[in-house]
Protein backbone atom coordinates (compact mmCIF):
# COMPACT_ATOMS: atom_id res chain seq x y z
CA UNK A 1 0.00 0.00 0.00
CA UNK A 2 1.42 3.48 -1.36
CA UNK A 3 0.52 6.17 1.48
CA UNK A 4 1.84 9.46 1.17
CA UNK A 5 4.17 10.25 4.14
CA UNK A 6 5.03 13.81 5.69
CA UNK A 7 8.04 13.38 7.27
CA UNK A 8 8.97 14.51 10.50
CA UNK A 9 12.43 16.40 10.61
CA UNK A 10 14.43 15.69 13.69
CA UNK A 11 17.15 18.40 15.22
CA UNK A 12 20.60 17.65 14.23
CA UNK A 13 21.44 17.43 18.08
CA UNK A 14 19.07 14.76 18.83
CA UNK A 15 20.72 11.10 19.43
CA UNK A 16 20.92 8.35 17.05
CA UNK A 17 18.15 6.28 19.00
CA UNK A 18 15.58 9.02 18.99
CA UNK A 19 15.74 9.48 15.44
CA UNK A 20 15.35 5.87 15.42
CA UNK A 21 11.96 6.09 17.31
CA UNK A 22 10.92 9.24 14.88
CA UNK A 23 12.07 7.27 11.95
CA UNK A 24 10.37 4.21 13.26
CA UNK A 25 7.11 5.65 14.17
CA UNK A 26 6.73 7.66 10.56
CA UNK A 27 7.07 4.25 9.10
CA UNK A 28 4.08 2.99 11.52
CA UNK A 29 1.84 5.57 10.91
CA UNK A 30 2.16 5.08 6.93
CA UNK A 31 1.90 1.30 7.15
CA UNK A 32 -1.25 2.55 9.04
CA UNK A 33 -2.51 4.59 6.12
CA UNK A 34 -1.75 7.56 8.41
CA UNK A 35 -0.11 10.97 7.41
CA UNK A 36 2.08 11.35 10.41
CA UNK A 37 0.94 14.22 12.64
CA UNK A 38 -0.90 15.25 9.66
CA UNK A 39 -3.80 12.97 9.18
CA UNK A 40 -7.04 13.63 8.75
CA UNK A 41 -7.48 11.21 11.88
CA UNK A 42 -4.51 12.23 13.72
CA UNK A 43 -4.64 15.58 13.41
CA UNK A 44 -0.94 17.27 15.59
CA UNK A 45 -2.18 20.20 13.56
CA UNK A 46 -4.99 21.07 14.37
CA UNK A 47 -4.29 21.14 17.97
CA UNK A 48 -1.52 23.45 17.44
CA UNK A 49 -3.81 26.22 15.35
CA UNK A 50 -5.97 26.93 18.16
CA UNK A 51 -5.37 30.30 19.10
CA UNK A 52 -7.88 33.13 19.72
CA UNK A 53 -7.45 37.35 20.79
CA UNK A 54 -8.95 39.33 23.43
CA UNK A 55 -8.02 42.13 21.20
CA UNK A 56 -4.75 40.64 21.08
CA UNK A 57 -4.56 36.85 19.73
CA UNK A 58 -4.50 36.63 15.72
CA UNK A 59 -6.85 34.10 14.65
CA UNK A 60 -4.45 33.19 11.11
CA UNK A 61 -2.10 32.29 14.13
CA UNK A 62 -1.66 28.40 13.19
CA UNK A 63 0.31 25.99 11.72
CA UNK A 64 0.37 25.45 8.23
CA UNK A 65 -0.11 22.11 6.74
CA UNK A 66 1.91 22.15 4.39
CA UNK A 67 5.27 22.07 6.72
CA UNK A 68 6.91 19.94 8.22
CA UNK A 69 6.46 19.62 11.64
CA UNK A 70 9.96 19.02 13.38
CA UNK A 71 10.62 17.37 16.66
CA UNK A 72 12.96 19.42 18.50
CA UNK A 73 13.55 17.43 21.49
CA UNK A 74 11.78 14.21 23.25
CA UNK A 75 12.81 12.15 26.01
CA UNK A 76 11.47 8.79 23.79
CA UNK A 77 8.57 8.46 22.03
CA UNK A 78 6.53 5.29 23.01
CA UNK A 79 3.07 2.82 21.96
CA UNK A 80 2.49 1.19 24.52
CA UNK A 81 -1.61 1.08 23.78
CA UNK A 82 -2.80 -0.03 20.69
CA UNK A 83 -3.26 3.68 18.42
CA UNK A 84 -1.84 5.81 21.47
CA UNK A 85 1.13 7.21 20.83
CA UNK A 86 3.33 8.96 23.35
CA UNK A 87 6.21 11.61 23.23
CA UNK A 88 7.75 12.09 26.68
CA UNK A 89 10.03 13.95 28.31
CA UNK A 90 11.42 17.71 27.43
CA UNK A 91 8.48 17.51 24.45
CA UNK A 92 9.52 20.37 21.77
CA UNK A 93 7.63 20.59 18.59
CA UNK A 94 8.05 23.09 15.68
CA UNK A 95 6.16 23.73 12.57
CA UNK A 96 7.75 27.30 10.61
CA UNK A 97 7.28 30.30 13.36
CA UNK A 98 4.64 27.73 15.87
CA UNK A 99 6.33 26.07 18.50
CA UNK A 100 5.02 23.62 20.96
CA UNK A 101 6.79 22.44 24.19
CA UNK A 102 5.55 20.10 26.83
CA UNK A 103 6.78 17.18 29.37
CA UNK A 104 4.14 15.04 27.07
CA UNK A 105 2.29 14.73 24.31
CA UNK A 106 -0.11 12.13 23.65
CA UNK A 107 -1.84 11.26 20.68
CA UNK A 108 -4.92 8.88 20.50
CA UNK A 109 -5.22 7.91 16.74
CA UNK A 110 -8.60 6.45 16.90
CA UNK A 111 -10.28 9.49 18.41
CA UNK A 112 -8.26 11.91 16.53
CA UNK A 113 -7.88 12.99 20.23
CA UNK A 114 -4.33 14.92 21.32
CA UNK A 115 -3.07 16.00 24.79
CA UNK A 116 -0.45 17.97 25.89
CA UNK A 117 0.57 18.03 29.52
CA UNK A 118 2.91 19.57 32.05
CA UNK A 119 4.39 22.96 31.11
CA UNK A 120 2.65 23.40 28.14
CA UNK A 121 4.25 26.38 26.31
CA UNK A 122 2.55 27.59 22.94
CA UNK A 123 4.14 30.22 20.64
CA UNK A 124 3.40 32.01 17.61
CA UNK A 125 6.80 34.43 16.40
CA UNK A 126 6.02 37.74 17.59
CA UNK A 127 2.84 36.69 18.41
CA UNK A 128 0.97 34.95 21.45
CA UNK A 129 2.46 32.90 24.15
CA UNK A 130 0.14 30.48 25.67
CA UNK A 131 0.62 28.72 29.24
CA UNK A 132 -1.15 25.99 30.81
CA UNK A 133 -1.12 22.12 32.67
CA UNK A 134 -2.55 20.65 30.32
CA UNK A 135 -3.94 21.26 26.09
CA UNK A 136 -6.57 19.10 24.75
CA UNK A 137 -7.59 18.61 21.15
CA UNK A 138 -11.07 16.88 20.91
CA UNK A 139 -10.92 15.01 17.61
CA UNK A 140 -14.82 14.40 17.90
CA UNK A 141 -16.29 18.06 18.37
CA UNK A 142 -13.08 19.45 16.83
CA UNK A 143 -12.95 21.62 20.29
CA UNK A 144 -9.23 22.13 22.04
CA UNK A 145 -9.22 22.95 26.26
CA UNK A 146 -6.58 24.78 28.21
CA UNK A 147 -6.62 23.89 31.70
CA UNK A 148 -4.98 24.54 34.89
CA UNK A 149 -3.06 27.91 35.02
CA UNK A 150 -4.18 29.18 32.03
CA UNK A 151 -2.13 32.29 30.70
CA UNK A 152 -2.27 34.21 27.34
CA UNK A 153 0.08 36.84 26.43
CA UNK A 154 0.51 39.15 23.78
CA UNK A 155 2.40 42.69 23.55
CA UNK A 156 1.33 44.26 26.53
CA UNK A 157 -1.86 42.42 27.34
CA UNK A 158 -2.11 39.00 29.60
CA UNK A 159 -5.19 36.66 30.04
CA UNK A 160 -5.56 34.33 33.21
CA UNK A 161 -7.90 31.80 33.50
CA UNK A 162 -8.31 27.56 34.83
CA UNK A 163 -9.73 26.92 31.61
CA UNK A 164 -10.13 28.14 28.08
CA UNK A 165 -12.45 26.26 25.58
CA UNK A 166 -11.73 27.10 21.74
CA UNK A 167 -14.89 25.88 19.57
CA UNK A 168 -14.54 24.33 15.93
CA UNK A 169 -15.69 27.90 14.77
CA UNK A 170 -12.76 29.90 15.91
CA UNK A 171 -14.98 31.02 18.95
CA UNK A 172 -13.34 30.80 22.50
CA UNK A 173 -14.44 31.29 25.73
CA UNK A 174 -14.26 30.38 29.61
CA UNK A 175 -16.63 29.72 32.22
CA UNK A 176 -14.44 30.41 35.96
CA UNK A 177 -13.83 33.92 35.73
CA UNK A 178 -10.53 35.42 33.76
CA UNK A 179 -8.38 37.98 34.25
CA UNK A 180 -7.30 40.57 31.52
CA UNK A 181 -4.65 43.09 32.07
CA UNK A 182 -3.18 45.55 29.63
CA UNK A 183 -0.91 48.29 30.98
CA UNK A 184 -2.50 49.98 33.54
CA UNK A 185 -6.01 48.36 32.86
CA UNK A 186 -7.58 45.24 34.06
CA UNK A 187 -10.31 43.50 33.50
CA UNK A 188 -12.23 40.61 35.12
CA UNK A 189 -15.31 38.87 34.22
CA UNK A 190 -17.03 35.54 35.40
CA UNK A 191 -17.61 34.25 31.55
CA UNK A 192 -16.37 35.58 28.24
CA UNK A 193 -16.56 34.57 24.57
CA UNK A 194 -14.54 35.71 21.87
CA UNK A 195 -16.63 36.01 18.50
CA UNK A 196 -14.16 35.23 15.97
CA UNK A 197 -16.84 36.23 12.93
CA UNK A 198 -17.94 39.46 14.58
CA UNK A 199 -14.48 40.34 16.12
CA UNK A 200 -16.08 40.70 19.50
CA UNK A 201 -15.53 39.90 23.17
CA UNK A 202 -18.57 39.31 25.24
CA UNK A 203 -17.70 39.81 29.04
CA UNK A 204 -20.58 38.55 31.16
CA UNK A 205 -21.29 38.39 34.81
CA UNK A 206 -19.49 40.56 37.68
CA UNK A 207 -17.56 41.98 35.10
CA UNK A 208 -14.86 45.09 36.32
CA UNK A 209 -12.91 47.24 34.65
CA UNK A 210 -10.30 49.28 36.36
CA UNK A 211 -7.59 51.87 35.17
CA UNK A 212 -6.02 54.83 36.31
CA UNK A 213 -8.80 57.24 35.03
CA UNK A 214 -11.69 54.67 35.41
CA UNK A 215 -13.64 52.03 37.05
CA UNK A 216 -16.14 50.39 35.73
CA UNK A 217 -18.38 47.41 37.22
CA UNK A 218 -21.52 45.57 34.73
CA UNK A 219 -23.02 42.57 34.18
CA UNK A 220 -22.45 42.37 30.58
CA UNK A 221 -19.86 44.53 28.61
CA UNK A 222 -18.78 43.73 24.58
CA UNK A 223 -15.80 44.18 23.14
CA UNK A 224 -15.15 44.85 18.87
CA UNK A 225 -11.46 44.29 18.50
CA UNK A 226 -11.79 46.23 15.01
CA UNK A 227 -13.52 49.10 16.02
CA UNK A 228 -12.12 49.67 19.72
CA UNK A 229 -15.29 50.29 20.93
CA UNK A 230 -17.00 48.91 24.46
CA UNK A 231 -20.48 48.56 24.45
CA UNK A 232 -22.72 48.64 27.60
CA UNK A 233 -25.06 45.60 27.89
CA UNK A 234 -27.44 45.98 30.83
CA UNK A 235 -26.86 47.81 34.05
CA UNK A 236 -23.28 49.25 34.05
CA UNK A 237 -21.43 51.46 36.63
CA UNK A 238 -18.25 53.91 35.82
CA UNK A 239 -16.51 55.53 38.10
CA UNK A 240 -14.22 58.61 37.72
CA UNK A 241 -12.11 61.60 39.11
CA UNK A 242 -14.58 63.44 37.05
CA UNK A 243 -17.60 61.66 38.71
CA UNK A 244 -20.01 58.60 38.18
CA UNK A 245 -22.28 57.40 34.95
CA UNK A 246 -24.79 54.69 35.05
CA UNK A 247 -26.75 53.63 32.26
CA UNK A 248 -28.53 50.22 30.85
CA UNK A 249 -27.07 50.23 27.17
CA UNK A 250 -24.51 52.63 25.18
CA UNK A 251 -21.17 52.06 23.81
CA UNK A 252 -17.31 54.23 24.20
CA UNK A 253 -15.52 54.26 20.43
CA UNK A 254 -12.04 54.62 22.23
CA UNK A 255 -10.93 55.67 18.57
CA UNK A 256 -13.06 58.74 18.13
CA UNK A 257 -13.49 59.82 22.45
CA UNK A 258 -17.53 59.29 21.87
CA UNK A 259 -20.04 57.71 24.46
CA UNK A 260 -23.72 57.15 24.60
CA UNK A 261 -25.13 56.38 27.62
CA UNK A 262 -28.64 55.43 27.28
CA UNK A 263 -31.93 53.61 29.43
CA UNK A 264 -31.74 55.92 32.66
CA UNK A 265 -28.99 57.02 31.81
CA UNK A 266 -27.19 59.09 34.64
CA UNK A 267 -24.58 61.41 34.90
CA UNK A 268 -22.76 62.88 38.03
CA UNK A 269 -20.00 65.31 38.90
CA UNK A 270 -19.53 67.21 41.97
CA UNK A 271 -22.03 70.27 41.40
CA UNK A 272 -24.22 68.10 38.59
CA UNK A 273 -26.46 65.00 37.95
CA UNK A 274 -27.85 64.94 34.80
CA UNK A 275 -30.07 62.47 33.40
CA UNK A 276 -32.07 61.77 29.96
CA UNK A 277 -32.72 58.67 27.69
CA UNK A 278 -30.15 58.89 26.10
CA UNK A 279 -26.52 61.17 26.52
CA UNK A 280 -23.87 61.52 24.16
CA UNK A 281 -20.70 62.95 24.93
CA UNK A 282 -17.35 63.69 23.55
CA UNK A 283 -14.30 63.70 25.37
CA UNK A 284 -12.11 65.33 23.01
CA UNK A 285 -14.47 68.14 22.69
CA UNK A 286 -15.79 67.70 26.25
CA UNK A 287 -19.10 68.33 24.88
CA UNK A 288 -22.35 66.15 25.39
CA UNK A 289 -25.90 66.10 24.30
CA UNK A 290 -28.86 64.72 26.00
CA UNK A 291 -32.24 63.68 24.88
CA UNK A 292 -35.56 63.34 25.61
CA UNK A 293 -36.94 63.95 29.36
CA UNK A 294 -33.41 66.06 29.92
CA UNK A 295 -33.29 66.13 33.95
CA UNK A 296 -29.97 68.48 35.03
CA UNK A 297 -29.50 69.54 39.01
CA UNK A 298 -27.35 71.98 40.35
CA UNK A 299 -26.66 70.29 43.23
CA UNK A 300 -24.89 73.12 44.97
CA UNK A 301 -27.69 75.84 44.55
CA UNK A 302 -30.80 73.00 44.59
CA UNK A 303 -31.62 73.98 41.26
CA UNK A 304 -33.16 71.47 38.60
CA UNK A 305 -33.40 72.34 34.69
CA UNK A 306 -35.12 69.88 32.42
CA UNK A 307 -36.24 69.58 29.00
CA UNK A 308 -36.13 67.14 26.00
CA UNK A 309 -32.61 68.52 24.34
CA UNK A 310 -29.28 69.65 26.41
CA UNK A 311 -26.20 70.77 25.78
CA UNK A 312 -23.41 70.93 27.84
CA UNK A 313 -19.91 72.44 27.28
CA UNK A 314 -17.65 70.71 29.70
CA UNK A 315 -14.74 73.38 29.60
CA UNK A 316 -16.75 76.39 29.25
CA UNK A 317 -18.90 75.47 32.05
CA UNK A 318 -22.31 75.96 30.16
CA UNK A 319 -25.22 74.28 29.72
CA UNK A 320 -27.84 75.01 27.06
CA UNK A 321 -31.65 73.12 27.78
CA UNK A 322 -34.38 73.93 25.21
CA UNK A 323 -37.84 71.94 23.96
CA UNK A 324 -40.17 72.06 26.76
CA UNK A 325 -36.89 73.92 28.90
CA UNK A 326 -38.55 74.20 32.37
CA UNK A 327 -36.32 75.24 35.74
CA UNK A 328 -37.04 74.48 39.33
CA UNK A 329 -35.83 75.59 42.73
CA UNK A 330 -37.33 75.76 46.16
CA UNK A 331 -37.86 79.12 47.31
CA UNK A 332 -39.78 80.56 50.88
CA UNK A 333 -41.30 76.73 51.27
CA UNK A 334 -42.61 76.10 47.72
CA UNK A 335 -41.26 75.57 44.72
CA UNK A 336 -40.35 78.24 41.78
CA UNK A 337 -40.83 76.64 38.06
CA UNK A 338 -39.91 78.72 34.93
CA UNK A 339 -40.14 78.09 31.74
CA UNK A 340 -39.05 79.56 28.64
CA UNK A 341 -37.80 78.87 25.21
CA UNK A 342 -34.15 78.62 26.14
CA UNK A 343 -32.48 78.04 29.29
CA UNK A 344 -28.60 78.81 29.94
CA UNK A 345 -26.64 78.21 32.30
CA UNK A 346 -23.06 79.55 33.07
CA UNK A 347 -20.45 78.74 35.56
CA UNK A 348 -17.44 80.74 35.84
CA UNK A 349 -15.25 78.98 38.51
CA UNK A 350 -12.90 82.32 38.38
CA UNK A 351 -15.04 84.38 39.64
CA UNK A 352 -17.06 81.22 41.90
CA UNK A 353 -20.30 82.95 39.88
CA UNK A 354 -23.16 81.00 38.38
CA UNK A 355 -25.81 82.44 36.17
CA UNK A 356 -28.99 81.52 34.44
CA UNK A 357 -30.54 83.11 31.62
CA UNK A 358 -33.80 82.42 30.15
CA UNK A 359 -34.65 83.67 26.71
CA UNK A 360 -37.89 84.48 24.67
CA UNK A 361 -41.78 83.64 26.49
CA UNK A 362 -40.23 83.13 30.05
CA UNK A 363 -42.81 82.30 32.25
CA UNK A 364 -42.78 81.74 36.12
CA UNK A 365 -45.31 80.40 38.89
CA UNK A 366 -44.56 79.83 42.34
CA UNK A 367 -47.42 80.03 44.91
CA UNK A 368 -47.56 83.76 46.12
CA UNK A 369 -45.51 84.74 42.63
CA UNK A 370 -46.55 84.32 38.98
CA UNK A 371 -44.98 86.33 36.03
CA UNK A 372 -44.02 86.58 32.35
CA UNK A 373 -41.41 88.40 30.40
CA UNK A 374 -39.58 87.98 27.28
CA UNK A 375 -35.95 87.91 29.14
CA UNK A 376 -34.46 86.75 32.28
CA UNK A 377 -31.49 86.46 33.97
CA UNK A 378 -31.22 84.48 37.54
CA UNK A 379 -28.29 84.68 40.11
CA UNK A 380 -28.64 81.84 42.42
CA UNK A 381 -25.63 82.55 44.36
CA UNK A 382 -27.15 85.84 44.86
CA UNK A 383 -30.39 84.54 45.04
CA UNK A 384 -30.95 87.36 41.85
CA UNK A 385 -34.01 87.45 39.51
CA UNK A 386 -33.90 90.32 36.72
CA UNK A 387 -36.49 89.98 34.23
CA UNK A 388 -36.28 92.15 31.07
CA UNK A 389 -38.67 93.13 28.06
CA UNK A 390 -42.51 93.82 29.40
CA UNK A 391 -42.31 91.97 32.47
CA UNK A 392 -45.20 91.51 34.88
CA UNK A 393 -45.83 89.79 38.24
CA UNK A 394 -48.79 88.96 40.15
CA UNK A 395 -48.97 88.48 43.95
CA UNK A 396 -52.00 87.96 45.74
CA UNK A 397 -54.37 90.21 43.82
CA UNK A 398 -51.09 93.14 42.96
CA UNK A 399 -50.32 93.62 39.77
CA UNK A 400 -46.71 94.34 38.97
CA UNK A 401 -45.48 96.07 35.88
CA UNK A 402 -42.38 98.17 34.42
CA UNK A 403 -39.88 98.04 31.44
CA UNK A 404 -37.13 96.16 34.28
CA UNK A 405 -37.77 94.65 37.48
CA UNK A 406 -35.28 92.49 40.04
CA UNK A 407 -36.12 90.17 42.72
CA UNK A 408 -34.04 89.59 45.59
CA UNK A 409 -34.33 86.71 47.44
CA UNK A 410 -32.81 86.36 50.72
CA UNK A 411 -33.45 83.10 53.25
CA UNK A 412 -35.63 81.30 50.46
CA UNK A 413 -38.02 84.19 50.61
CA UNK A 414 -38.56 87.15 48.52
CA UNK A 415 -37.06 90.12 50.26
CA UNK A 416 -36.90 92.91 47.99
CA UNK A 417 -38.73 94.16 44.55
CA UNK A 418 -37.06 96.46 42.20
CA UNK A 419 -39.21 98.41 39.45
CA UNK A 420 -37.14 100.75 37.34
CA UNK A 421 -39.06 102.85 34.91
CA UNK A 422 -42.61 103.50 34.46
CA UNK A 423 -43.04 100.73 37.42
CA UNK A 424 -47.24 100.45 37.87
CA UNK A 425 -48.90 98.28 40.85
CA UNK A 426 -52.77 97.79 39.92
CA UNK A 427 -54.57 95.68 42.64
CA UNK A 428 -58.47 94.55 42.01
CA UNK A 429 -60.66 95.61 44.57
CA UNK A 430 -64.33 94.69 42.73
CA UNK A 431 -64.97 93.78 39.39
CA UNK A 432 -63.98 97.28 38.33
CA UNK A 433 -62.39 98.57 40.79
CA UNK A 434 -58.67 98.66 41.39
CA UNK A 435 -55.96 100.30 43.56
CA UNK A 436 -53.73 101.55 41.84
CA UNK A 437 -49.58 103.13 42.39
CA UNK A 438 -47.88 104.25 39.57
CA UNK A 439 -44.00 105.73 39.48
CA UNK A 440 -40.54 106.21 37.83
CA UNK A 441 -38.97 103.33 40.27
CA UNK A 442 -40.44 101.69 43.07
CA UNK A 443 -38.86 99.13 45.57
CA UNK A 444 -41.33 97.04 47.57
CA UNK A 445 -39.58 95.71 51.00
CA UNK A 446 -41.04 92.31 52.51
CA UNK A 447 -40.90 90.80 55.46
CA UNK A 448 -42.04 86.51 56.00
CA UNK A 449 -42.57 86.62 52.00
CA UNK A 450 -45.13 89.69 52.46
CA UNK A 451 -44.81 92.76 50.91
CA UNK A 452 -44.74 95.72 53.84
CA UNK A 453 -43.94 98.46 52.68
CA UNK A 454 -43.50 100.15 48.77
CA UNK A 455 -41.42 103.28 48.14
CA UNK A 456 -41.80 104.80 44.78
CA UNK A 457 -39.05 107.29 43.67
CA UNK A 458 -40.20 110.31 40.97
CA UNK A 459 -43.79 110.86 39.12
CA UNK A 460 -45.21 108.99 42.05
CA UNK A 461 -49.47 108.27 41.60
CA UNK A 462 -52.02 106.40 44.07
CA UNK A 463 -55.57 105.59 43.83
CA UNK A 464 -56.86 103.34 46.47
CA UNK A 465 -59.93 102.70 47.67
CA UNK A 466 -61.13 104.14 51.05
CA UNK A 467 -62.83 101.51 54.02
CA UNK A 468 -64.68 101.93 57.02
CA UNK A 469 -64.00 99.33 59.94
CA UNK A 470 -67.18 97.05 58.57
CA UNK A 471 -65.10 96.96 54.72
CA UNK A 472 -67.64 99.00 53.26
CA UNK A 473 -65.98 101.39 51.04
CA UNK A 474 -66.30 105.65 51.29
CA UNK A 475 -64.49 106.56 48.34
CA UNK A 476 -61.33 106.62 46.76
CA UNK A 477 -58.13 108.62 47.69
CA UNK A 478 -56.24 109.52 44.23
CA UNK A 479 -52.67 111.80 44.89
CA UNK A 480 -49.88 112.87 43.06
CA UNK A 481 -46.49 113.41 44.67
CA UNK A 482 -43.25 112.71 43.33
CA UNK A 483 -41.26 110.98 45.85
CA UNK A 484 -43.72 109.00 48.84
CA UNK A 485 -43.70 105.54 50.92
CA UNK A 486 -46.43 103.36 51.18
CA UNK A 487 -47.42 101.26 54.01
CA UNK A 488 -49.13 97.74 53.95
CA UNK A 489 -51.30 95.42 56.26
CA UNK A 490 -52.90 92.23 55.08
CA UNK A 491 -52.08 92.68 51.69
CA UNK A 492 -53.94 96.12 51.65
CA UNK A 493 -52.35 99.88 51.64
CA UNK A 494 -52.77 100.83 55.56
CA UNK A 495 -51.10 104.39 55.16
CA UNK A 496 -49.09 106.25 52.54
CA UNK A 497 -46.48 109.01 53.53
CA UNK A 498 -45.62 111.94 51.16
CA UNK A 499 -42.29 113.08 50.87
CA UNK A 500 -43.49 116.37 49.60
CA UNK A 501 -46.81 117.98 49.77
CA UNK A 502 -49.38 115.65 47.55
CA UNK A 503 -51.90 117.02 44.90
CA UNK A 504 -54.48 114.77 47.04
CA UNK A 505 -58.39 114.02 46.26
CA UNK A 506 -61.06 112.11 47.83
CA UNK A 507 -64.14 111.21 45.81
CA UNK A 508 -67.15 109.82 47.54
CA UNK A 509 -68.23 106.98 47.04
CA UNK A 510 -71.70 108.48 45.18
CA UNK A 511 -69.31 110.53 42.68
CA UNK A 512 -66.76 107.77 41.41
CA UNK A 513 -66.81 107.01 37.97
CA UNK A 514 -64.20 103.99 37.37
CA UNK A 515 -63.41 104.60 34.15
CA UNK A 516 -62.15 107.77 35.03
CA UNK A 517 -60.11 106.71 38.15
CA UNK A 518 -57.86 104.40 35.83
CA UNK A 519 -54.24 106.07 35.40
CA UNK A 520 -52.43 106.70 32.34
CA UNK A 521 -50.78 103.36 30.67
CA UNK A 522 -53.58 101.11 32.89
CA UNK A 523 -53.93 97.88 31.37
CA UNK A 524 -55.31 94.68 33.38
CA UNK A 525 -53.55 91.80 32.02
CA UNK A 526 -55.20 89.19 34.27
CA UNK A 527 -55.80 86.83 31.65
CA UNK A 528 -51.94 86.13 31.02
CA UNK A 529 -51.49 85.29 34.27
CA UNK A 530 -49.88 81.38 34.32
CA UNK A 531 -52.69 79.33 36.34
CA UNK A 532 -50.49 76.31 36.73
CA UNK A 533 -47.02 74.12 35.67
CA UNK A 534 -48.73 72.82 32.44
CA UNK A 535 -50.32 76.34 31.50
CA UNK A 536 -46.38 77.55 31.44
CA UNK A 537 -45.29 74.90 29.07
CA UNK A 538 -48.57 76.08 26.66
Amino acid sequence: MNKEIRWLKPNGNMNQVLLSSIISFCRLASANGYKAFTTKKTNLIFALTLFFSLSLIPLNAQFNKNEYVEIISAGSLESTTPGIQELIGDVKLKQGSMYLSCDKAVINEKTNDFTATGHVYMNKKDSVRTYSNVMEYLGLTKQTIFSGNVKLVSDKTTLETDKLTYENNGDAHYENSANITQENTKIFSKRGTYHTSKHMISFRENVVVKAEEFYITSNALDYDTKTKITYFIGPTNIISKNGKIYCEAGYFDNNKGESVFKKNAVVRDKAMILKADSIYRNTKKEVSHAYRNVHATDTVDNVTITGDHGIFYEKAGKSIITENALLQQMIDGDTLFLHADTLRAVNDEKKKEKKIYAYHGVRFLKDDLKGICDSLTYFPSDSLIKLFKDPVLWMDKSQISGQYIEILIYGNKIHELRIKKNGFIISQNGKNAFDQIKGRDMTGYFSDGKMKKMKVMGNGETVYFAKEKDSSYTGVNKAECSNLMIHFKDNQVSKIKFYQKPDALFIPIDQIDLEKLKLKDFMWRIEEKPKDVADLLK
